[in-house]
């Protein structure tokens, strides 16, 4: 579905899948940022580029977010049909080896190791056809998240993968805990930081887009990660 002029939703909850991956129509290219897992995921990014006449444009890129099986499973494919893939630097070794940073143990289905064409750094831009994305490291979900922030028109809008998501509720959500390299403090630290930026949507790995509001959201992100990460976390009103 279309979220916003030029950027839509092919998977996540409102297709009854766990994560988003998202389509940004350029100038001549569509750039993918994540890709889901598995052959579910992947026939609804598929069906969902041709539903809104994107199939007729290469997709020349695809952005992850992190490494996470469930944000890069389907990478492998994109790659075999010579989409370059970018990713932070300590995320990408990740995905071209298939190790502990894909959180492998937490699937049944084997993850397919793939080469990282591009390995990004916080504050490198992309330009790709047409458009220009700002990568924002925010290590602390794992040790190589990103965020990517496009400036669309009069709109930012940031693609913030599992560091901080809008949850059903409409309050901040984070990623879970489960991945060797989290790091509580890190994760504060990258909150605080998003806290401090403006936003106009805020579209996250999970859970339904941010399209108002979405720079108390990354306020109060910082909030949450203040009573769920620290330890002993301090009692508090919700």
């Amino acid at each position: 579905m279309q979220i916003i002029k030029d950027i839509y939703l092919l998977t996540g909850q409102a297709y009854g899948v766990s994560s988003n991956a998202y389509a940004v129509k350029g100038e001549d290219a569509i750039v993918l940022i994540d890709c889901g897992t598995g052959s579910e995921d992947l026939g609804l990014i598929e069906r969902n580029l041709a539903v809104w006449g994107l199939d007729q444009y290469p997709v020349s890129h695809l952005l992850l977010t992190h490494s996470h099986f469930d944000h890069s499973g389907n990478a492998h494919v994109f790659s075999k049909r010579g989409v370059q893939l970018v990713a932070g630097c300590g995320d990408a070794e990740g995905v071209e080896t298939g190790d502990e940073r894909v959180l492998y143990y937490s699937y049944q289905q084997d993850f397919v190791p793939c080469p990282v064409d591009q390995k990004v750094k916080d504050g490198e831009m992309l330009e790709i056809a047409g458009l220009r994305f700002e990568v924002l490291h925010t290590p602390g979900h794992s040790r190589g998240s990103v965020v990517y922030r496009l400036q669309l028109r009069d709109q930012v809008i940031m693609f913030t993968g599992d560091t901080v998501m809008p949850g059903p509720n409409g309050q901040p959500k984070l990623g879970v805990t489960v991945a060797e390299d989290f790091n509580a403090e890190d994760y504060l630290q990258s909150l605080k930081r998003l806290s401090r930026m403006e936003a106009d949507a805020v579209l996250g790995g999970h859970f339904q887009p941010c399209l108002k509001n979405a720079t108390f959201l990354l306020r109060r992100g910082y909030r949450t990660g203040l009573i769920q990460l620290r330890s002993p976390s301090i009692p508090t009103l919700q």
